[in-house]
């Protein structure tokens, strides 16, 4: 695996790494971010057993392969990967599809209650993104809108929908300006921007049916 490959995938995971329960540093608060509590009064991290998470992981699957065709009608021969356990209370997964430049994915990171300890404005607060901005949703729930790396001179970018739903668990599904499916038909090329823009990955992160709970 070339030193290329390796920055881009640690760049798809940083996003995701950073906002799990690490420790906070303060910083200056984006203003536009809301302020909730969270996690919410009564979050309680769930204890599946591996034959229940081997049942979510199979759901989730299955309805991100059903919605994902009307959400995304861009996208050519979707096929929606089972996600996997990353560690204890998170799963990962993806749906690799084809546009216009060529083959390319979302992915889903599906943490479960008590796994995100920081806010959304916390989440915001990190200086290692171009871009980070929040809405408070009708029902309570925010969701924010992530750009990653911070340099504005990258070309391998990564679009992330965030979503803190009011059960404490938190749905991330991201998009990429590039293929980000590691194997020997990789394209090593950037492409102008991501496949999948923010109003679409909303829809994704917002189904209360992918949430991993």
């Amino acid at each position: 695996m070339s030193a290329r490959t390796t920055a881009r995938l640690t760049a798809a995971f940083a996003v995701a790494a950073a906002v799990l329960a690490t420790p906070f540093t303060a910083a200056a608060a984006p203003a536009d971010v809301p302020d909730i509590q969270w996690p919410p009064v009564g979050t309680t991290p769930p204890n599946h057993s591996p034959e229940e998470i081997d049942r979510i992981a199979t759901e989730l699957q299955q309805h991100a392969q059903d919605v994902f065709p009307d959400v995304v009608p861009q996208a050519v021969d979707p096929t929606t990967s089972k996600p996997s356990l990353i560690f204890d209370g998170a799963l990962y997964g993806n749906t690799v599809f084809r546009v216009e430049e060529g083959r390319t994915a979302v992915t889903y990171q599906y943490n479960a209650p008590g796994v995100i300890y920081k806010s959304p404005k916390q989440t915001c607060e990190q200086d290692n993104v171009a871009l980070c901005e929040g809405t408070l949703l009708d029902d309570g729930s925010v969701l924010l809108h992530r750009i990653y790396p911070e340099a504005a001179d990258d070309p391998f970018r990564v679009a992330t929908s965030m979503h803190f739903k009011l059960d404490g668990s938190v749905t991330m599904v991201s998009s990429y300006s590039y293929d980000p499916i590691i194997d020997d038909q990789q394209d090593p090329n950037p492409r102008p921007e991501v496949a999948v823009p923010f109003d679409q990955l909303d829809v994704l992160a917002t189904d209360p049916d992918l949430a991993y709970r």
